[in-house]
């Protein structure tokens, strides 16, 4: 968790660096555009950082309620050191909605069901697929026989 916080506080003079380039812009509709993908990429590097942070924590099998403490206390810290690193409300409402993400996505990797390692039911399905110029054997009609009518003598003294 220690790691974390300054690592936003590093993610937030990215976005005020870039903030002050778009400022330097002529046109109004562009600077209201780059305004708004600065906010997304720096939400989206603060999840990832928290994200990245909540993962080192969450191993195969813990107590659930152990872990949903410990996400819980490290998601309090980072709040905590989101509202000191920010100053304007823009820039904190967009750190503690990535910081919310992060934390519905350490839940899910809590109670997400496991992927189930399964064998194939059809092992033809896995199989590479045949090269276009190999030959392959024509599939084959069934069909049934046909019978030989057989006339019947008539049963007869003869």
């Amino acid at each position: 968790m220690s790691e974390v916080v300054p690592k936003i506080g590093l993610a937030i003079e990215g976005y005020k660096a870039r903030q002050q380039d778009i400022i330097g812009l002529g046109h109004r509709a562009y600077k209201d555009l780059f305004s708004a993908a600065n906010a997304s990429m720096l939400m989206a590097v603060v999840q990832r950082l928290i994200l990245q942070s909540y993962s080192e924590m969450i191993t195969v099998n813990p107590p659930r309620t152990s872990l949903l403490a410990a996400v819980s206390q490290q998601h309090g810290e980072i709040l905590a050191g989101c509202r000191v690193l920010a100053e304007d409300d823009g820039i904190l409402r967009a750190l503690i909605d990535a910081a919310n993400a992060a934390t519905t996505e350490a839940f899910h990797m809590i109670y997400g069901e496991k992927p189930r390692m399964t064998a194939p039911s059809d092992p033809a399905a896995n199989a590479p697929n045949r090269v276009a110029g190999s030959k392959q054997s024509p599939v084959r009609k069934s069909t049934r026989p046909t019978r030989k009518r057989v006339t019947k003598k008539p049963r007869g003294p003869t």
